[in-house]
Parts: structure tokens; C-alpha cells; sequence
């Protein structure tokens, strides 16, 4: 017989236990009438057995110690052969008995089939029995690989996972670690990998989404938001999550602060001088060469003198500010904040007051309302002096007079308060000199107030025209203001009284 190869079993078949169909082959070309029978196709065979009977059309006889004489002359009783030995439908000599009698193959569809214990692979004829309980195991077999191997793989994972979420070994080296302004969970949960902090960063994220309960399935639904603040921390290599977590919930580490306070009207040299005195970490060389840097100043300012120190006159904004420890040394950053200060301060009042309408009668610009303002500054001692006094030099200007006012001689003459005015610094030539040059000086004479600010921006109504100091209502410092020459000659009488004017 051909050998021929076995088809490929279906997977449903191997697990139901099904037998597979044979290919049928095409069928055989029937005899010719000159040769003898042909086997029939294996395919068309089935399971039977043959049991060799006489030729004779008398009964056969019953089963005895009757012997036969096989074809090959070997002598044996009568015996049913199986399927395997003998192919159905063949006329064959089973043998010839004592008495002359010839035995041919016929089928007995009421003898059992006999199935040979020996398997030969090239027998189509074979029967395979199966159990009934042949596909069930199969299906309870994979049912219990599947789960295995889910379970495996599950418990790998989560193994991996939670050493991630606490991880082995010691806490490593401190690092100081900044969560800068701005920054997203993603952000931190990335920088946090990156100093080696935590291990992972996917897994972090999905872990504070999941609120510490991280399962395979469950943290697509996640949806749990946390934030950090901003600021410095101090961590450590290799910690777990819930550490991680417990010091950036406290949040950052307070900084150091140092006030540092500089007065109303001060000038930019003795800015300097104010700087040296209530900060030891500044350097005067430093400081001077922050002062004289083209990029430090006032969105304000207007150019009009060859002085590097006049750039910035005015518009460093007098104010106590909280100085954190790292930027304790920094000049320039310090000397920056003034002005950016200033500016901003300026622009509020901007948009809060406006402008008074006489200044836009008088076409004052921005920069010459910052120089009035530091002359009521230099001027002024109780606040409520202060809009008088600026309509006060208002209706001079608009008259066309000369201010005369006391300030621009000591700064034009570049003393202080404390030093005794001269009559050749009154009569000394100096655009700041307001008894010699009219109008509004070319700068600020000094750093104005808020409150100076103001009243440059919003004076008080009145005729006012001259201002003496009086202590007036017993107020000390403060002005009592004139319409009239007469009015204001009085009020210097009394000026002189006091010992205020000399």
C-alpha cells in the first residue's frame, strides 16, 4: 500500500476529540475484464471482519478442529481474520479442508468487528476508539494552562510593579531637589526619575492617578489629580512612592528671607551708602557698576544729561523688600527689582487716577510728573501737604513762575539737608537751580513716594501759590499755603519764628 501522509488535524477537533475524515481519494478506474479484481479504495473500505466459508452454497458448518490447507500449503483451523488482513469484496482462498472443500473470504455482518492490538501506520482500516471523556479533559486541560499562565504573568507583574512603588535596598544620597513654577505632575514625575529618586516615571504617574492602589486593569480608570507645590526639597536616591509623597505634600522648604528697607527721597548716592549699611554681603564696586549698566532702567525715563547716575534718579522705588538668602549678594538683582518696582507702581497709578487735567494743560510728560513728584518728596513732611503743595507748583508753572524751591539748590549744589545753603548756591547757574532756571527741572531730584506719586497725579483744587513751613494747627512739619505775596510773607514770618527759615 502507498504510504501516504496523515492530513493535519483541526484545532475544534483535538479538543472535542472528533476523528478527522479521510481525503477521499478519487475513485479507482474499474477492472478490466482481463485482469483480476482490484482492490477497492482504502477510502471506501469499512471496519468489518471476514470469516472464510466454503464455497459450496450448503450451510457452513459449525466451528470444529476442522483444518485448512492455506494457500502457501500451511495447515490451520477456520478462523475469522481481521479487516487489516484481508481487503473487502476480494474473492480470496482462505484454504481447502481435509475433504476437499474450498473456503473464500466472505463478510459476516453479525460477527463483531475484531480490532488488532498491533497498530500498523499504513492500515486505513484501523479503528481507534476513543472515550467519551477524551474532549471534556482536553477542554478542562486548557482551561487550567490558561489560567496558569494568566496567574504567572499577572503575579510577575505586579511583583515588578511593587518594586518600583518600594523599591529594595537603602534610601541613597540626599539630593536637592526644585519643583519649578509651572510645573506639571508629568514634569515632576520625570525629574524625579531623572535624579534617581524613583525608579520609574510611567509607573509613579499611574500610581498617584491611582491614589497608591495601582492594578492592571484598574488604572485606566484613574482619574485622581495631584499637584505639588513649587519650591526646593531635600529627598533621597532610591525611596519609595508613599516617601516621595509624604515630603512634597509638606511642602518646600521655607526660604531665608532678609529685609532690607530703603527710605523715601533718598538719592542714588546714598542709595548706595543705605545698601552698604544694612547689607554686609553687597560690594560698593559692585553696586556701582550694577548703577552705570545700560540695560538697568525706567521705562520712564527720558534722556537728557551725559550723567550715568542721572539715568536712574528717581526711579528706584523706595520700599522695604524680603531679599530670599540665595540672592542676598546679587547687586544687579537687587538694583533691577527697585526699578521693575518703580514701573509698576507708576503704571497702577496710571490706570487708579489718570492724569489731572492740569497736566495735560501744562503737556507734562510722565518723566517730569515722576520730577515733581520727588520735589513734593524732598518738600513735604505731613501727607497732607503733599496735593497742595503739587497744585501749588502747578498754578506757578502755569504762571510762568519761577518754583524757587529750597530742594533743587541743595541737590544742584550737591548738599545735603543738614549743610547751610549759601546765596552763591541760589544764584549758582544749574538747570536743577529752580531760583534760576524755570519750569520743572530736567530729572528727579530724588526717589519719590507712592504718596508723592499721587499727589502729582490727583493735586488739590486751589489758587495756592506759595508754601511755608508753620507747624500748621500744631501739626509739626507741617506747610501753611498762600494765594497772595502778603498771605505767604506772613507765613515766613513765622517760619523764621520757629527756626525754619533763615
Amino acid at each position: 500500500m502507498a504510504d501516504r501522509q496523515s492530513p493535519r488535524r483541526k484545532f475544534s477537533d483535538f479538543l472535542t476529540g472528533a476523528a478527522t475524515p479521510e481525503p477521499q481519494p478519487e475513485p479507482a478506474p474499474p477492472p478490466r475484464a482481463t485482469e483480476a479484481p482490484l482492490y477497492p479504495p482504502a477510502g471506501t473500505r469499512r471496519p468489518v471482519t471476514r470469516i472464510a466459508r466454503p464455497v459450496s452454497a450448503s450451510p457452513p458448518p459449525a466451528p470444529g478442529p476442522a483444518t485448512l490447507v492455506g494457500p502457501e500449503g500451511i495447515e490451520g483451523a477456520p478462523m475469522a481474520l481481521p479487516d487489516h488482513a484481508a481487503p473487502p469484496g476480494a474473492v480470496l482462498v482462505a484454504g481447502v479442508d481435509a475433504n476437499g472443500v474450498e473456503y473464500v473470504l466472505e463478510d459476516d455482518p453479525d460477527v463483531a468487528p475484531l480490532v488488532d492490538p498491533r497498530y500498523d501506520l499504513e492500515d486505513r482500516n484501523w479503528v481507534r476508539y476513543r472515550t467519551s471523556w477524551g474532549g471534556f479533559l482536553r477542554i478542562v486541560g486548557l482551561v487550567i494552562f490558561v489560567l496558569w499562565a494568566f496567574t504567572t504573568v499577572r503575579g510577575r507583574i505586579y511583583d515588578w510593579v511593587d518594586a518600583q512603588v518600594v523599591p529594595g535596598g537603602l534610601v541613597g544620597e540626599e539630593i536637592d531637589f526644585t519643583i519649578p513654577s509651572g510645573a506639571s505632575t508629568n514634569n515632576v514625575a520625570t525629574a524625579l526619575a531623572n535624579d534617581s529618586i524613583i525608579n520609574n516615571a510611567t509607573v509613579f504617574r499611574y500610581w498617584l492617578r491611582c491614589e497608591g492602589e495601582l492594578t492592571i486593569t484598574g488604572f485606566l480608570g484613574c482619574e485622581n489629580d495631584t499637584t505639588f507645590q513649587a519650591g526646593d526639597y531635600v529627598l533621597r536616591k532610591n525611596m519609595s512612592y508613599d516617601d516621595v509623597v509624604a515630603v512634597l505634600a509638606e511642602g518646600p522648604i521655607p526660604e531665608v528671607y532678609f529685609s532690607i528697607g530703603i527710605p523715601e527721597g533718598l538719592r542714588v548716592n546714598e542709595l548706595v551708602d543705605r545698601l552698604m549699611a544694612v547689607n554686609d554681603k553687597f560690594d560698593r564696586r559692585q553696586l556701582q557698576d550694577a548703577l552705570t549698566d545700560p540695560s538697568l532702567v525706567s521705562e520712564y525715563f527720558q534722556s537728557n544729561s551725559s550723567s550715568e547716575l542721572v539715568r536712574l534718579e528717581g526711579t528706584l522705588f523706595p520700599a522695604t523688600y524680603d531679599v530670599a538668602e540665595d540672592d542676598i549678594a546679587d547687586e544687579d538683582k537687587f538694583l533691577q527689582r527697585m526699578a521693575d518696582e518703580f514701573d509698576a507702581r507708576y503704571a497702577g497709578l496710571l490706570d487708579e487716577l489718570g492724569r489731572d487735567s492740569v497736566v495735560d494743560e501744562l503737556g507734562l510728560t510722565d518723566y517730569q510728573i515722576i520730577t515733581v513728584a520727588s520735589l513734593i518728596e524732598e518738600e513735604a513732611r505731613v501727607a497732607v501737604d503733599r496735593p497742595l503743595m503739587a497744585r501749588a507748583i502747578y498754578n506757578r508753572l502755569l504762571q510762568g513762575t519761577k518754583l524757587q524751591i529750597d530742594a533743587t539748590v541743595y541737590y544742584a549744589a550737591g548738599k545735603s539737608f543738614t549743610d547751610t545753603l549759601f546765596q552763591s548756591d541760589l544764584d549758582a547757574e544749574s538747570p536743577y537751580n529752580t531760583y534760576v532756571s524755570a519750569g520743572v527741572p530736567p530729572g528727579p531730584i530724588a526717589a519719590p513716594s507712592e504718596a508723592s506719586l499721587r499727589a502729582a497725579l490727583a493735586p488739590a483744587e486751589g489758587d495756592y501759590i506759595f508754601w511755608a513751613r508753620t507747624d500748621e494747627g500744631g501739626v509739626p512739619g507741617a506747610h501753611t499755603f498762600s494765594t497772595t505775596l502778603a498771605e505767604h510773607n506772613a507765613a515766613v514770618a513765622i517760619c523764621t519764628e520757629l527756626g525754619y527759615c533763615g
